[in-house]
């Protein structure tokens, strides 16, 4: 009893290529491993691979041998918000800038709250020599039985890596400095980060300790933390807290999943120790059969009244020896650590995983102080212990305690940081190596945070890329306020009461006649008035009569110092009567077709309303990085002038994707995306955009209420690597026999149907999202539910509600029209001095 250096309690002796190496002879090895992310499997996905989870076991773990999973839940850092951080401060907006700090304060501030977590998931096997191959620490081993026994282990090692890779984990085997760096963590659960170990060829002598040479061991690496074992709590490693909670028994039947619940909604630093010794089956065989001998006396034979206990116990030991032969069995026990900074802390860890446990009819969970002195020594990583509470299971019941799903941990670098559900940090970003695309998609009813996510993602990547360009359309103005706080911004207003114009012929500077795309989108552009006949022939005149017609008119106002427009289209429609590429007499057919185009097209000249939108010259220099292209202003129900406007917004974003250097990211958002699909035609320009816009750099981001308008977008979907998937009801997700539901609209896997009628959105604290990743290389679309959360500062800029706007328009209008002022007013009268 008292206080000791931690390290002398576990019989570490050191680590040769990757391996540990114990005092007693025994080695062990480590593998990391990632579960698939839990979006993908549903209950009976689960099950299905019971068998083959059971191979790992079966194949990976010999008789005698111990298994030990780790399932790593630790509190995140301050460290994982540098990057954020970083770009904050390389960023030139001072109003993004603000957002984005403000947005890693309110992340930092949970951090240190300890209610946001990292996982990691590793196992340990033990690896035994036969006696006559058995060395200790007592003597010394000669250099090539050293090297044997560590390839012997390597070998093991990567024969375990390609079992869990077979059952769909992601797996890699753990270096020198994975298998110090876990070890360094649980002897030292105070430290963020462990430091470099030094192998025993680069060792240096580093003292002389009682006239003996002192070097760097691995023991003396690990560190001399102390251990005070005389608090009745449970004991003190370092400066943390330490308890260890016990399942006091297995239940005789698990379920697919186990550990689910024992890590649900956990947050600080746990680990979830599983361990599992396989026996022999032989001796399995033949302790059942004796058993079956002693209770078969004491409930069959004659004379005997028979024992309801006995009873009991001799059905269980026939329906055992029934899986014999089939289902190996182990020695196993599951054991909840829990790492705490005060006292405090850690009765509220120990009320929400007693609290989990309790829920899994796994009797009484066993915490006790000084029982934890005991199991956090013998649970430790490499040390080669036994938990002292263990019971025997089969083989179907062992799988079903190792982690089949866990949550996504994200990209390794992102522009902006989520958290998931489960409070793990996500990490994301739209322009990664692993996809093909930038492009992603919104999907989600009104009131569920769509636009507050939208901002989120687009405030973050312009902060990340500083000198990216940003396109938006909008047709509820609900991104105004964040245009009017950006620098190098503009806002343009589309509408019968706007002055603002723009020609659908302008070309860029030093050009003089349309390439196939801005051709092509001119032809779409005319066929919103002259719709398409029904006869293919017929539609394949008039196409050709408006290519020479349009053409042709270019090359008329090439050196007239202005651009062509509409009407001038028409008017060369009733003139043209030769091929402009070679001056030869048009067919009487396309010269008919040309002049019933100009008489169509008619109807949106002259005085129509639409006539000063689209028969006009620009008045507008689109000169600035960020563009906002406001629909508002168009009537709901007048689908001709805001399909006017989507052509046009669509043009500029071409011209942009075009003439902006290459390397440059570029940004672009649409709302309300199904409005812009209402033909085959346009389907086939949004395609070609699409197809450009990757080349150019481009991250085409789209965002709509209805899911099933995605059925127009036929191919379309494949050209969106990030899906944002909103709450949808249940009815809506499911569908039924005329409407198909959102999961199968937009083909995401089966489990959504149950997860997304469960996304949560509370108002003015977070609003969740499945966020699905489509990372190619036959994995599919990975992901998580994320929350998006924002700081005060940003939902009160991003906040488009009536009464909202309302608050927020009169403190604009006492700072003086300056949008970030007045929020940053708001927030501070509301809230105080946060943010």
């Amino acid at each position: 009893m008292g206080s000791l250096p931690i390290a002398r309690a576990f019989g570490y002796w050191d680590v040769h290529d990757h391996i540990m190496f114990l005092q007693d002879g025994r080695q062990l090895y480590g593998v990391y491993f990632e579960p698939p992310s839990h979006l993908h499997y549903t209950a009976d996905d689960l099950l299905r691979r019971q068998s083959t989870l059971a191979t790992v076991f079966d194949l990976v773990v010999p008789d005698g041998e111990t298994l030990t999973t780790y399932t790593s839940l630790r509190g995140a850092l301050d460290e994982d918000l540098a990057d954020t951080r970083r770009y904050a401060q390389t960023c030139t907006d001072p109003a993004l800038r603000e957002l984005t700090e403000a947005r890693a304060d309110l992340l930092e501030q949970k951090i240190l709250a300890g209610e946001v977590s990292h996982w990691r998931f590793f196992l340990t096997v033990t690896v035994t020599p036969p006696a006559d191959a058995r060395f200790e620490v007592g003597s010394t081993p000669a250099v090539q039985e050293v090297t044997r026994a560590a390839e012997q282990a390597q070998g093991l090692q990567s024969a375990a890596v390609a079992q869990l890779s077979a059952a769909g984990f992601a797996a890699r085997p753990m270096t020198g400095q994975d298998v110090y760096a876990e070890c360094f963590y649980w002897l030292n659960p105070g430290w963020p980060q462990a430091p470099q170990f030094i192998p025993q060829g680069e060792r240096e002598l580093h003292s002389l300790r009682r006239g003996r040479p002192d070097h760097l061991t691995f023991l003396r690496q690990v560190g001399a933390t102390v251990m005070d074992n005389t608090e009745s709590g449970g004991p003190i490693v370092g400066d943390r807290f330490v308890a260890v909670i016990s399942l006091g028994r297995l239940p005789e039947y698990t379920e697919t999943g186990y550990l689910a619940a024992l890590t649900d909604t956990l947050s600080g630093t746990y680990y979830v120790v599983v361990q599992a010794t396989r026996e022999n089956d032989y001796d399995v065989s033949n302790e059942l059969e004796k058993k079956k001998g002693d209770l078969w006396l004491r409930v069959k034979a004659p004379g005997v009244v028979p024992n309801g206990r006995a009873t009991n116990l001799l059905a269980e030991v026939e329906a055992a020896q029934q899986l014999d032969g089939y289902e190996s069995r182990f020695v196993a026990g599951v054991s909840v650590v829990l790492i705490a900074g005060s006292p405090q802390e850690l009765e509220r860890m120990k009320r929400q995983a007693r609290g989990n446990m309790a829920r899994l009819r796994a009797g009484v969970p066993i915490d006790y102080g000084y029982q934890s002195i005991a199991q956090y020594r013998a649970l430790a990583p490499f040390a080669g212990g036994l938990s002292k509470f263990q019971f025997q299971p089969y083989t179907s019941s062992v799988v079903d305690l190792f982690p089949p799903v866990a949550p996504w941990k994200g990209f390794d670098e992102g522009a902006i940081t989520f958290q998931g559900r489960d409070r793990s940090l996500i990490k994301f970003d739209l322009w990664t190596p692993r996809t093909r695309t930038a492009h992603w998609a919104v999907f989600a009813p009104t009131g569920s945070g769509k636009t507050v996510l939208a901002l989120s993602v687009l405030s973050a990547h312009l902060t990340k890329y500083d000198d990216a360009i940003l396109v938006v359309t909008d047709a509820k103005e609900d991104f105004r306020y964040f245009f009017k706080t950006l620098r190098d911004s503009q806002i343009i207003d589309f509408g019968y009461k706007s002055g603002n114009q723009l020609n659908i012929f302008d070309l860029a500077e030093g050009e003089t006649e349309p390439d196939g795309t801005k051709l092509s989108a001119i032809l779409s552009f005319v066929r919103l008035f002259v719709s398409e006949p029904a006869d293919p022939k017929e539609a394949d005149y008039e196409d050709v009569a408006m290519t020479e017609a349009t053409m042709a008119v270019y090359h008329k106002f090439k050196n007239r110092g202005r651009w062509p427009q509409l009407s001038d289209l028409e008017a060369m429609l009733g003139t043209i009567e030769n091929y402009t590429d070679s001056g030869k007499n048009m067919p009487a057919v396309v010269i008919g077709a040309a002049r019933s185009v100009g008489i169509r097209l008619r109807k949106a000249l002259g005085a129509s309303p639409v006539a000063p939108f689209v028969d006009c010259q620009s008045n507008v220099n689109l000169h600035a990085r960020r563009i906002y292209l406001n629909t508002s202003g168009i009537p709901e129900g007048d689908t001709l002038m805001r399909r006017v406007a989507h052509h046009i917004v669509k043009s500029v974003m071409w011209n942009r994707a075009k003439h902006s250097a290459r390397a440059t990211p570029k940004f672009f958002f649409i709302d309300e995306f199904e409005n812009q699909i209402q033909s085959p035609r346009e389907l086939g320009d949004i395609k070609d955009m699409l197809r450009v816009f990757r080349s150019f750099g481009v991250s085409l981001g789209i965002g709509t209420q209805d899911a099933q308008a995605s059925q127009h977008f036929g191919g379309l979907m494949d050209s969106f690597n990030h899906l944002f998937i909103g709450g949808y009801s249940r009815k809506v997700v499911e569908g039924d026999e005329r409407t198909p539901g959102v999961v199968d609209a937009l083909s995401l896997p089966p489990v959504m149907k149950e997860k997304l009628p469960e996304l949560r959105a509370v108002p003015g604290q977070y609003a969740e999202f499945a966020l699905l990743v489509n990372l190619g290389g036959g994995e599919g679309r990975v992901g998580d539910i994320v929350q998006v959360e924002e700081s005060k500062l940003a939902l009160w800029l991003f906040a488009s509600g009536k009464d909202e706007v309302a608050k927020k328009d009169a403190y604009i209008a006492e700072n003086h029209g300056n949008v970030m002022d007045g929020v940053r007013q708001l927030v501070h009268d509301l809230y105080g001095a946060g943010r």
